[in-house]
C-alpha cells in the first residue's frame, strides 16, 4: 500500500509543468500554456456577473493579489482531477509557493466546501446576509466595517496616463484596478490590470 501511494504522488508531481503564458481569468481562475486551470481548494469573489458590487471589489483585489504572487517566481501546477466545466482543478505554485492557500491565508479567498449551504455561505461573507442564491437579496451595508477576515474593497481612481507606453516609461506599469493611474480605458482586457507585461513574450 504504501509503495502504491507512493507511485501515485511520484506521477502527479511529474505532471508539474513549467507556465510559459499565463493569463487570469479571476482570482481563482487562470489559463497557464492554453489550459484552464482552477485552483483547487478555494473559492474567490467573482469579477463576472458578481452578485453584488462588494463582489465585485473584492474579485478585483483577489485577482489582483493572485497577479502579484504569480509574478513573483517560476510558475507550476499540479493538477488534481477536473470539475464540471472541464477545467483542471490543480495546486498552482509560483516561486515555491502555494498560491491558493496564500489567497487564502490573507482573506483573498474562502475555502471551498461543495453543495448549496456552503456556497450561500461564501456569498453573504461578500454580499451581505441577505443575499441568496437566486440572486435576489436584501441591499447589503458595504460602508464601514468590511466583512471578517476579507481584503479591503479597491477604490477606481482615474488615469493620469494617456496610454501604455506613457505608463511604462514613467515605471508606473502595469496598473492594478484600484491603484493610483490606472483606468478601466488601459485595461482592454478588462482583467483588473492594466498595461500588464504577458508571459511569453
Amino acid at each position: 500500500m504504501r509503495l502504491l501511494f507512493a507511485a501515485v504522488i511520484a506521477a502527479v508531481a511529474a505532471t508539474s509543468v513549467s507556465a510559459a503564458t499565463v493569463n487570469l481569468i479571476d482570482g481563482d481562475t487562470v489559463r497557464i500554456n492554453g489550459r484552464t486551470i482552477r485552483i483547487v481548494e478555494i473559492d474567490a469573489p467573482e469579477t463576472y456577473k458578481p452578485r453584488c458590487e462588494l463582489e465585485r471589489m473584492l474579485g478585483y483585489a483577489a485577482k489582483q493579489r493572485l497577479r502579484q504572487l504569480l509574478d513573483a517566481g517560476n510558475i507550476t501546477y499540479e493538477p488534481a482531477g477536473t470539475d464540471r466545466y472541464n477545467r483542471t482543478l490543480a495546486h498552482v505554485f509560483a516561486g515555491g509557493i502555494n498560491v491558493g492557500s496564500t489567497l487564502l491565508a490573507e482573506g483573498h479567498a474562502l475555502a471551498y466546501r461543495p453543495g448549496a449551504d456552503a456556497k450561500l455561505e461564501r456569498l453573504r461573507a461578500w454580499c451581505g446576509p441577505g443575499a441568496q442564491l437566486n440572486g435576489s437579496f436584501d441591499k447589503p451595508k458595504t460602508e464601514g466595517a468590511r466583512p471578517k477576515g476579507l481584503a479591503a474593497p479597491l477604490m477606481i481612481t482615474s488615469a493620469p496616463y494617456r496610454n501604455c507606453s506613457e505608463a511604462r516609461a514613467a515605471g508606473a506599469a502595469p496598473l492594478y484596478a484600484g491603484n493610483p493611474g490606472y483606468s478601466t480605458r488601459l485595461d482592454r482586457d478588462g482583467d483588473g490590470v492594466a498595461c500588464e507585461r504577458r508571459r511569453g513574450r
